[in-house]
């Protein structure tokens, strides 16, 4: 049986099932539903959580031994195989269908694989999984249903928002799950309950104790520099995860490079941002963000956000808040040139 991750809760209120598979690369749903899958097990009795890694010298026949083990001489337990490359092999493809076709262990089992390119799901043992396991889809919502899935999460937080306030917070957080569920907890605290519209979701957020990434990519693409570089300093200075910075800026710089490109290519800007599929409250941000950049321009940024990306990421050596740092003053138009940096 598949599910969506949203309907995961009301399935194991009747009842835990044997095998589970988390499907996905968002890291929210897969915390998410591990969660709700432990507090459901620990109700039903698993006294103990055992958690496996299985990489290339994963022991598959011993841990099939466990499992019986297990069920023979100890209390039920959860148990969690994770397998990052989402290949088990040739042995442990034949251990997951065999485990699919006979799920109950007396434990509950969970298996944690990544997004399946097209052709592993059509492997024997992905397929014996699909059938025999609940299959639990950790797939972000598409672009459409995005404000959706935030009306129902601020519903969760006991706040609505209408129409153009869920088109600004999509706009802000499309691609990032872990960004709106940020976001979206500081509208609960900050808000009162109640509706949210766009103009407190601004006002609300910027008022906050701490600083955020959006009110940095907003000072950046404005061209406000002493802004700019205060909140970049006050992320530091709050210990907020060098990615999700980067994640932020190099979204907006790309979308940028894009805009850019598109205009110098003849294309009028509204149309392009129509065919880029732009939320409509970025639109204006956008095209004063584009005003007078040039081709050159947006070709040393795309460079920038590059190495920003790989020293982040310490697929090259350097401080990721420097480069951070240099990718947010080339997004104000005050960079220097890339060989003085390198």
């Amino acid at each position: 049986m598949k599910l969506p991750a949203e309907r995961l809760a009301a399935s194991v209120k009747k009842g835990l099932a044997p095998l589970y598979v988390l499907c996905g690369d968002e890291p929210l749903l897969a915390d998410e539903a591990l969660d709700i899958l432990r507090d459901a097990a620990r109700a039903a009795g698993c006294d103990e959580r055992q958690a496996f890694v299985a990489d290339r010298s994963f022991d598959w026949d011993g841990f099939g031994a466990g499992l019986q083990n297990l069920s023979l001489f100890a209390s039920r337990r959860l148990v969690e195989l994770r397998l990052p490359s989402g290949k088990p092999g040739d042995e442990g493809g034949r251990f997951l269908a065999a485990l699919a076709a006979a799920p109950d262990t007396g434990n509950v089992i969970v298996v944690l694989l990544p997004a399946l390119e097209f052709q592993s799901t059509k492997t024997k043992w992905a397929t014996a999984l699909a059938e025999g396991a609940t299959w639990v889809d950790l797939r972000a919502p598409a672009r459409e249903d995005l404000p959706g899935w935030l009306a129902r999460r601020l519903e969760r937080a006991g706040l609505t928002a209408d129409e153009e306030a869920l088109d600004l917070l999509a706009s802000r957080v499309e691609g990032n799950l872990l960004a709106a569920k940020q976001e979206i907890d500081k509208l609960a605290l900050l808000a009162p309950a109640g509706a949210v519209g766009a103009a407190a979701i601004r006002d609300l957020v910027a008022d906050g104790a701490r600083f955020d990434v959006f009110q940095l990519t907003d000072a950046a693409l404005a061209r406000d520099l002493e802004r700019a570089v205060r909140v970049l300093d006050g992320l530091e200075r709050e210990g907020e995860p060098a990615p999700l910075i980067l994640w932020a800026l190099v979204r907006d710089a790309l979308l940028l490079a894009d805009l850019v490109t598109r205009v110098a290519q003849g294309r009028d800007a509204a149309q392009a941002m129509y065919d880029m599929k732009l939320w409509r409250s970025r639109h204006e941000q956008l095209r004063r963000a584009a005003r007078g950049r040039t081709l050159r321009d947006v070709g040393r940024l795309v460079r920038c956000a590059a190495r920003a990306d790989q020293v982040v990421k310490a697929v090259r050596p350097g401080d990721p808040w420097h480069a951070l740092r240099e990718l947010t003053l080339e997004m104000c138009g005050a960079g220097v040139p890339l060989a003085e940096t390198a």
